[in-house]
Parts: structure tokens; sequence; C-alpha cells
């Protein structure tokens, strides 16, 4: 009985010497971002039942952002949030949520793992890449249930970020990261002619 408590001890500190290094990963790669200041992200988008993965980029500077999939594009100039369907050829306006911290509605906070937010459910080590498991606390991501990170040991970038949701994932591999020095003009929407404007704001 004594050395099954004391193998259980031992587990307990692991667990929380692993838990705490997941902390210390995680405000080491917000930080990291943060010193990018602006950047771009080049990243295909893998989700179940999909033949083929789809490619897109988003490009950060402070809370304005643009992130596009395909004929999709989504963005925020700093006092609207505007979404781009070139399918359906319409453009909505709306007011934005810069509380979010999913990459697909506010990508300047989709790498910004707080404490208070997220709990570390696991860290491991392969080759030069390190695995993150986190849990969403509650109302921080609707509907995604754990959240998988993986960072690049040499630049300490993220290299990968998936969302399981409900037995579903959906996966973004990181294919670049740069800084870019954009301007304001480079997050406004633009309405080509004859597009539809939906205004929700």
């Amino acid at each position: 009985m004594k050395r099954f408590l004391m193998i259980l001890m031992a587990l307990s500190g692991a667990l929380m010497l692993n838990a705490q290094s997941g902390v210390e990963l995680l405000g080491s790669l917000s930080e990291k971002m943060a010193a990018m200041g602006s950047y771009h992200i080049d990243f295909e988008v893998e989700m179940a039942g999909a033949s083929m993965p789809s490619k897109g980029y988003c490009e950060v500077s402070g809370e304005m952002y643009v992130i596009a999939i395909e004929e999709l594009r989504q963005g925020f100039d700093g006092t609207t949030q505007w979404v781009f369907n070139g399918v359906n050829r319409e453009v909505t306006l709306d007011s934005p949520r810069t509380d979010s911290r999913s990459l697909f509605d506010n990508p300047t906070k989709a790498f910004d793992f707080t404490e208070e937010l997220f709990e570390v459910e696991s860290v491991t080590h392969e080759a030069a890449v390190i695995h993150l498991r986190l849990l969403p606390k509650d109302g921080v991501l609707d509907g995604i249930e754990r959240v998988l990170l993986t960072i690049d040991e040499a630049t300490m970038l993220p290299s990968s970020l998936g969302y399981d949701m409900a037995g579903l994932g959906l996966y973004i591999n990181i294919v670049d990261i740069k800084p870019i020095t954009p301007t304001k003009a480079d997050f406004e929407v633009r309405v080509p002619y004859g597009f539809e404007v939906i205004d929700f704001r």
C-alpha cells in the first residue's frame, strides 16, 4: 500500500510539473507572437470528410485582421467586422467579435492561451516538436472540447492548431509565419461592383 501511494504521489507530481511546463510554454508562445507585432500566416485546413485540405492565410495587426479560406474572407478594420463571400457575391457587415479565441472568428487572440482560460491537459515532445492538449474553460470556445497545439522547438512558434468538437476535428497546418508591415487600408473591406451588401450593424 505504501509503495502504491509513493507511485501515486510521484505521478501526481509529474502531472503537475507537466502542466506547469505547459503553462510556461504557452506564455512563451504568446510573448513570441506579440513580439512579432504584425504578421502573416499561411495555412492549410483539414476537416473530417473533406477530400483535400483548403488553403488559407491570415494577417494580423493589433486588433485588425483578415483571414481568407478559398472564396471566403473575413476581416476587422478596427471598427467593422466584414465577411466577403465570393460564391454568393455578397459582403456582410457586422459588429466585431473581439473577445473570441477562435482562429476563424478572431485570429488576433487565437494564439493567446492564458492560464485563466485554458487548462493544460498534457505536454509531449516528439523530435523537435512540442504537442500540447488544452481544455478550454467554460464559455471560452463554444462547442470546442479540446485544442491541440504543436510548437516548433527551434522557433517556439506554432506549427499546427486543432479543434476537437464532439468527435469531429478541424486541423490547421501552419505552413509559414512571417512579420509584415501592413497599412490600415489592408484590412478594409472592398465591395466589387454587383455584390450585395448586408448590414447587421
